[in-house]
């Protein structure tokens, strides 16, 4: 949407921005409805085979997938890093990442260009929290690590707040470095205890 205010945007333009919202809407719930279906059947699936094995596999496969989709856009940050990474900015906040998983977030690039912080208020993630399966959430989330890898060797991502470990946020950052621990292109224990599912399993833990 434009900076302007609304009550300052043509009435026509007004609609079409009113219609964006209700498709976003739209777009949001079915993918809570996906995530939940998702959610209940990997519940089922821990409950029949084992907690830990299972949501290591799923973290484990839900990285790989990502990892493989951000090498996609390799090639942009191979040619130049700080404009892909402004590129990619300006994709998740006027591109389809704005009306579905990330409707509702504020993205803005800080001052830095070799620097982009993302934060995010609501998530169609919710509902893992409200079906009481923050782990299962969490072992999906994790994975955004994981694309960020896939775009640079050179491109790390930290995640301090994390509404699926109790944040009122979640708080992404995304940094273009001089080098990085190669071991970042691939899941481990270690990435889990950090980042991912046993992340929560410790705050849960009394």
């Amino acid at each position: 949407m434009t900076n302007a205010a609304w009550q300052d945007l043509p009435p026509e333009q007004q609609r079409e921005e009113f219609a964006k919202q209700a498709l976003a809407q739209e777009l949001v719930g079915v993918m809570r409805e996906w995530a939940g279906v998702y959610c209940r059947l990997a519940r089922d699936l821990a409950d029949a085979f084992g907690e830990e094995e299972v949501l290591d596999i799923l973290e484990q496969v839900w990285w790989d997938l990502q990892y493989e989709g951000g090498a996609t856009w390799r090639a942009e940050f191979d040619r130049d890093p700080i404009a892909a990474l402004a590129a990619m900015e300006q994709r998740w906040r006027h591109g389809p990442n704005s009306l579905s998983a990330y409707f509702g977030t504020i993205a803005h690039p800080v001052r830095q260009p070799a620097r982009w912080e993302l934060v995010t208020y609501s998530c169609y993630h919710d509902i893992f929290r409200e079906l009481g399966e923050r782990t299962l959430g969490m072992s999906w989330c994790m994975s955004d690590l994981a694309a960020v890898r896939g775009w640079s060797p050179r491109v790390v991502m930290d995640f301090p707040h994390v509404l699926l470990r109790g944040a009122g946020f979640c708080h992404q950052i995304r940094r273009i470095v001089a080098e990085a621990d190669p071991a970042l292109d691939h899941w481990s224990r270690e990435l889990s205890e950090q980042v991912g599912w046993r992340s929560v399993r410790k705050l849960e833990e009394p």
